[in-house]
């Protein structure tokens, strides 16, 4: 009788991470603020739209929806440091 031994399946972690993304012409970026699995490219498909920066302006246009910021932080997502910075400078 002989037993068999089964590795472990382990899942993959897929937190949630409001980030930056980078659109635009070269030397004319406008970056996104959206919502996307920690596991998926930068350039991938995101899942929701939450506003976006536009660093050109001399007043650094930062707009976002606060209410969808507000639930997804509450639903679990991680914020990226340099959204977090931006979210300080602009929103406080």
């Amino acid at each position: 009788m002989s037993i068999i031994l089964r590795k472990k399946s382990r899942q993959k972690y897929n937190a949630l991470v409001i980030r930056f993304r980078r659109r635009g012409c070269i030397k004319y970026a406008i970056f996104d603020i959206v919502l996307i699995k920690q596991s998926k490219r930068i350039k991938g498909r995101y899942i929701e739209k939450l506003g976006f920066f536009n660093p050109q302006f001399t007043e650094r246009m930062f707009i976002i929806n606060s209410a969808r910021l507000a639930y997804w932080l509450n639903a679990g997502a991680h914020v990226k440091f340099s959204v977090k910075r931006h979210l300080v400078k602009f929103l406080v």
